[in-house]
């Protein structure tokens, strides 16, 4: 499933200002803007300070990520799907597809995918879908209390039983419709962050209709403040036929790669006229035996 490199102008590495959380010694809260509203909707109520930080090619890398060592893999996967704003397509071809790519990929015995959430620069696109606009803020989606609460959320008291297990929770990003040509997302090398450096901060829940059941409900998040060793990679120019896996969350703390951080970034390549950016996520727990 390794994906092949292809011609890009991209060079090997570009430096960007990533919008890292400063160190305010208390806990932030990230409203949310409604879903289907503009991208400067989104704001985070605590100090930001942005950060330029090199950000390398993944395409021109050797291709030996792993979820389990630095929290990321890039595959090539074909998809089925015709229409990725259809629910019920989703639900049918895109589900089933994600299981077995997530097992496989992150080595477990079970995959279970609990949200989709679509996200689009493409004000017509929010309206009409609900989509979402992408975040540009180095973050993971979860902490040790709410990764467990989602668990709880999901599988009501099945939980108890599934929280004596090993489990994980993987992000599979990839774009709805031809190559991105604007604002990629960016991942951190799990071995490179330091928990010390990053706050917990929490996320109000909507106050309107949300189609994703993730962001239906609130949550906890951990965002980053800035560390010069952190070490950022892309995949420019993402097609539909390729996925970006990342992890959110692992229970396992051996050493494993517990959680990779990601942020939306404006891209210095993007062309003058570029298509919109519309990408979907989709979150999906991982169990072990």
């Amino acid at each position: 499933m390794t994906s092949q490199t292809q011609e890009y102008t991209a060079p090997p590495e570009i430096q960007v200002a990533l919008n890292y959380l400063a160190d305010v010694g208390v806990t932030p809260v990230f409203k949310h803007a409604a879903p289907g509203t503009a991208i400067e909707n989104d704001r985070a109520r605590g100090e930001r300070k942005p950060q330029v930080v090199p950000i390398r090619n993944g395409r021109l890398q050797p291709n030996t990520l792993s979820l389990d060592v630095e929290g990321i893999a890039f595959v090539a996967h074909a998809t089925r799907v015709a229409n990725f704003n259809d629910d019920a397509e989703l639900a049918a071809v895109y589900t089933p597809e994600l299981k077995k790519l997530v097992a496989e990929v992150a080595g477990g015995t079970e995959a279970f995918v609990f949200d989709h959430t679509r996200r689009s620069t493409d004000p017509e696109h929010r309206k009409i879908h609900l989509s979402r606009d992408p975040v540009p803020a180095p973050h993971t989606d979860y902490t040790e209390e709410s990764a467990e609460q989602r668990m709880r959320d999901r599988f009501g008291d099945e939980a108890d039983e599934r929280l004596k297990r090993r489990f994980a929770i993987v992000n599979v990003w990839r774009s709805m419709t031809g190559p991105i040509e604007q604002w990629p997302l960016a991942v951190c090398d799990a071995r490179t962050i330091d928990p010390a450096k990053m706050q917990g901060t929490q996320r109000e829940a909507p106050e309107s209709e949300e189609p994703s059941f993730e962001y239906n409900r609130a949550s906890q998040t951990w965002h980053a403040v800035y560390d010069p060793n952190h070490r950022w990679y892309y995949f420019p120019r993402m097609d539909r036929n390729e996925a970006l896996l990342f992890k959110n969350w692992d229970s396992l703390t051996d050493g494993t790669a517990r959680c990779a951080l990601h942020s939306a970034f404006p891209d210095p390549n993007t062309p003058a006229h570029p298509a919109h950016r519309e990408t979907i996520e989709s979150r999906v727990f991982v169990f072990y035996d």
